[in-house]
């Protein structure tokens, strides 16, 4: 039992349970993140928002879609059970 409580009296800060992070920097990083999400709004800027939205969405029905289509048989017989 000494030979275990001379060891956790030997170890350094940084390695007692896991990496030491200084709670400055993580306060830091976590103000960073705060304020990058506040630049993050939709309607700043609308038509961009819109530019982007409207291929985004139209290749994601796209692919629906076709996954349905290639999946039709599992999709009439999952159908045909629920009725």
């Amino acid at each position: 039992m000494k030979n275990c409580d001379q060891r956790r009296v030997a170890m350094n800060k940084d390695q007692h349970n896991g990496n030491f992070t200084d709670t400055f920097s993580i306060n830091e990083k976590k103000r960073r993140d705060w304020e990058e999400r506040q630049n993050i709004v939709v309607w700043r800027q609308p038509l961009i928002t819109l530019q982007y939205f409207s291929p985004k969405i139209l290749i994601t029905l796209k692919e629906w879609t076709s996954k349905l289509w290639h999946r039709q048989s599992i999709v009439h017989i999952n159908s045909m059970c629920s009725i």
